[in-house]
């Protein structure tokens, strides 16, 4: 079970998937980032396991960004053989169409179910790509603005609901303020945030436990967005002139040490403060301590690495991590006279990405520990004023 698309954010290539890989086995489970008690307590109604995580989204090089859905072992047998022909020789939108017809990979995949999506960059441009082993169900549909969409897994549903009904496509500033990268970023940012706010309902369809993007650099070449964190906020009092901004728990940090995802797991229940440092004043930055970090490591699906390589890739990283893409999730709340907190009917949970730099980091303790999540007034007041009445 899984979730994977391919579409278009103005004419711009963008690839998204998640990392769960699910079983028929309930009992069978892992904790993962978006639920870390999965193991010990799981939901009653959760009808599949979760055996591991693992890379649905592949960029095989500078001109090939593959994923996948179906058998993980399949997947990988395609994958490498690909990546391996492509180090060699570039594959073409007419090669890599061959390849997957040939006989050989017909005769590699058996009887076994697994489909990939993605795009390639030859002399023609960028082309999208679907292929399918075994009827493994690809979804090809047409959703304004994103264009010809693929998307498959058992979230497919559910991304479309998303698409087409809630997540409201970015309009380009006249003139540009932003590159086609830049809004491609900030919108698949939202995308992929809404999924990981609704992550507990996922979970139960199989699929989910964190989103990975890749696009098109300003360079031109494929790459993943690395260096980005997904915060969740709460609101009340929105429409105020004094709205109270509250962070939900946790938030996400992802890294890619080479081809290794690190996810962040950040809870805080402290109260924030003015950061306390010297020759910074107290007035321009808000630090908000934090209690307890995990960190995922998940591999991608072409290569394996060994526990002893993650071990060593991820102690030879600093863990003071700058987000290069934010993604804020703000839940309009209310509280009743009992004092318990629900949403407010008539407000959407509305979503603000943003690129600046060094928005967010964390500060290094002595022993290598995140010890500190500091965000910019500047960008706090941003938030919290969002469902004022312009």
């Amino acid at each position: 079970m899984t979730l994977i698309a391919a579409f278009y954010i103005n004419n711009h290539p963008v690839l998204i998937g998640d990392v769960l890989i699910s079983c028929p086995d309930p009992s069978e489970r892992i904790n993962i980032p978006t639920n870390e008690t999965l193991k010990e307590s799981a939901p009653e109604n959760l009808y599949f396991g979760i055996r591991t995580l693992r890379q649905k989204v592949n960029v095989l090089s500078s001109n090939l960004m593959i994923a996948w859905c179906g058998d993980m072992c399949a997947a990988h047998t395609i994958l490498k053989e690909i990546k391996d022909r492509n180090d060699k020789k570039k594959f073409t939108q007419k090669s890599l169409k061959s390849f997957f017809e040939s006989d050989e990979a017909i005769e590699w995949m058996g009887n076994i179910e697994v489909g990939f999506i993605g795009y390639i960059i030859d002399d023609h441009g960028i082309k999208q790509f679907h292929y399918s082993f075994n009827e493994a169900e690809i979804n090809q549909k047409t959703i304004p603005p994103y264009g010809n969409t693929l998307i498959a897994g058992s979230g497919s549903n559910d991304l479309i609901h998303l698409l087409e009904e809630i997540v409201q496509p970015r309009k380009p500033s006249i003139p540009k303020k932003n590159s086609e990268f830049d809004e491609a970023v900030i919108e698949s940012l939202s995308i992929c945030g809404a999924l990981l706010a609704t992550d507990f309902k996922n979970i139960l369809l199989g699929y989910g436990g964190s989103f990975e993007i890749a696009t098109l650099s300003k360079k031109g070449m494929f790459e993943k967005l690395n260096n980005l964190t997904y915060f969740q906020w709460s609101v009340s009092n929105c429409e105020s002139s004094n709205p109270k901004l509250d962070l939900v728990g946790k938030a996400y940090k992802q890294i890619y040490i080479n081809d290794l995802l690190v996810v962040f797991t950040l809870s805080m229940s402290k109260k924030p403060k003015p950061l306390n440092r010297d020759g910074v004043p107290s007035y321009i930055y808000t630090e908000f301590p934090i209690d307890e970090y995990k960190d995922y490591r998940i591999t991608p699906c072409y290569k394996y690495f060994s526990q002893k390589e993650i071990e060593s890739m991820v102690s030879d990283v600093p863990i003071e991590i700058t987000s290069r893409f934010n993604c804020n999730f703000l839940f309009p709340i209310e509280y009743n006279q009992s004092g318990a907190s629900s949403l407010v009917c008539d407000k959407s949970v509305i979503c603000k990405s943003h690129l600046r730099e060094n928005t967010s980091y964390i500060v290094d303790c002595p022993n290598h520990r995140p010890s500190t999540l500091i965000i910019k007034n500047e960008d706090l007041d941003d938030l919290r004023n969002s469902y004022k009445l312009k």
